[in-house]
Formats: C-alpha cells, sequence, structure tokens
C-alpha cells in the first residue's frame, strides 16, 4: 500500500490544493473490512478527489472491488461488486458538523489530519450488506456431499421419551394407590 494512504494527511492543504489521489488498496491491508471478508485476495481501486464547500474541506472517495464475503445462508463465499462514490465533509471541528449539508456525511479529520485508507475502507464498509447472502436460495442448495452427510446425521429428539416416562410414572402411581388401598 502506498505509504500516503496509511499515514494521516492535511485535508486543508490537499482541498485547498483540489489534489486527486488514486491507488490500488489491497483487501488485506483494510484492518476494519477484513473480519467482513471470507477472503482478503484482491485490491480495492481508490480514487479520492478533494475539495473545499462553504469553506469546508471535502472529499469525493470512489471504491471499485470486488469483495469475497460469507454468505450466512450457506456460509459458502459469495461475490459482491462494489462501485460506489459519495462526498464527505472532513470536519475537524465536531460542533461545526450541525451547520453543514445535511446530505452529506461529516468525517472526522482530528487536528485536520486523515489517512486516505480511512476513507477509502469506510466507503467499503457502507457497501457491505448487513446479511451477506446469494441472491437466489438455488446457489445456497448443498453440494451431493453435504447432502449425503446431512442424511446420515442422526437426529436428535430430547424431549421425546418424556411421552413414555410419563405413562410409566402414571401407571406406577395407580398401582401404587390401588395397592394401599387393599385391605
Amino acid at each position: 500500500m502506498p505509504a500516503d494512504w496509511s499515514r494521516p494527511v492535511d485535508v486543508d492543504r490537499l482541498a485547498d490544493a483540489g489534489e486527486i489521489r488514486e491507488t490500488d488498496l489491497p483487501l488485506a491491508d483494510l484492518p476494519r473490512l477484513v473480519p467482513a471478508l471470507a477472503s482478503t485476495e484482491g485490491t480495492a481501486h481508490c480514487r479520492i478527489v478533494f475539495s473545499r464547500e462553504r469553506g469546508q474541506p471535502m472529499a469525493e472517495v470512489a471504491v471499485e472491488a470486488r469483495l469475497g464475503l460469507r454468505c450466512q445462508r450457506c456460509l459458502k463465499p459469495v461475490w459482491l461488486a462494489v462501485d460506489d462514490v459519495s462526498k464527505v465533509w472532513l470536519v475537524t471541528d465536531p460542533e461545526r458538523a450541525d451547520e453543514l449539508d445535511p446530505g452529506i456525511e461529516p468525517t472526522l479529520a482530528p487536528e485536520g489530519r486523515i489517512a486516505l485508507r480511512d476513507l477509502a475502507e469506510e466507503e467499503l464498509l457502507l457497501a457491505v450488506p448487513l446479511v451477506p447472502r446469494h441472491e437466489g436460495e438455488t446457489q445456497c442448495a448443498p453440494t451431493e456431499e453435504q447432502a449425503a452427510d446431512r442424511e446420515q446425521e442422526v437426529v436428535q429428539r430430547p424431549f421425546a421419551g418424556l411421552g413414555e416416562l410419563d405413562r410409566k410414572s402414571t401407571r406406577l402411581n395407580s398401582s401404587h394407590v390401588s395397592e394401599s388401598r387393599m385391605p
């Protein structure tokens, strides 16, 4: 990963210059995204365009990637194509966030600095569904081997014997009552 993408940079300087930064980030180098991935192979193409609006630094963050996630239905990999662009305010003073356009999300840039990797990673995290899964259930159908394994599984019914125990208990109690009434 380019060193300047992991180190915090001065957002005011980049916004004033109208800088454009572009790189391919390895998915394995995105620490907040990695736990959501089934595969860390591949890269995310990232492009960040800095500008200034109403005196406030702003960034347009574009990411393009193919993310390997884990389907929560079948636990097999499901691939998500991400091609997203969004604008964010780069806020150095959290109290100013309320004064900005509410249609654009504010992102805190402590002391006027932020790591470009964090901006790109946040955009990718927003694209990941809460519950990743294949589009259709047919893609989640078990393989022949998995189906055979399921057929061989023993079905456990922990309460199946309770009915029989209850009948035995009732018979024992009724015979005990009958014996105690005998002269």
